[in-house]
C-alpha cells in the first residue's frame, strides 16, 4: 500500500515541477487544444466563479499548473 502512495506522490510531484519549466504548454493551452478555446473559456470562468480575486503579480500558470 505505501509504494502505490509513493509512486503517486513522485509522479504528482514530477508533474508539479515539469509544469514549473517556461517551456511547457499550460493546463490552460492544453484545455484550448482539448475542448476549443470557446469551451475551455467557459469551463475555467464556470470552475473559478467565486475564486478569490487574484492578487497582483501572481503568476497565472502557478493558478493552473495542475
Amino acid at each position: 500500500m505505501d509504494a502505490v502512495r509513493k509512486q503517486r506522490g513522485d509522479a504528482l510531484l514530477l508533474a508539479h515541477c515539469t509544469s514549473l519549466d517556461p517551456a511547457t504548454r499550460s493546463a490552460r493551452e492544453r484545455l484550448d487544444e482539448a475542448l476549443g478555446p470557446d469551451l475551455a473559456r467557459k469551463l475555467v470562468a464556470a470552475l473559478s466563479a467565486g475564486a478569490p480575486v487574484r492578487e497582483r503579480g501572481l503568476d497565472p500558470r502557478a493558478v493552473f499548473a495542475a
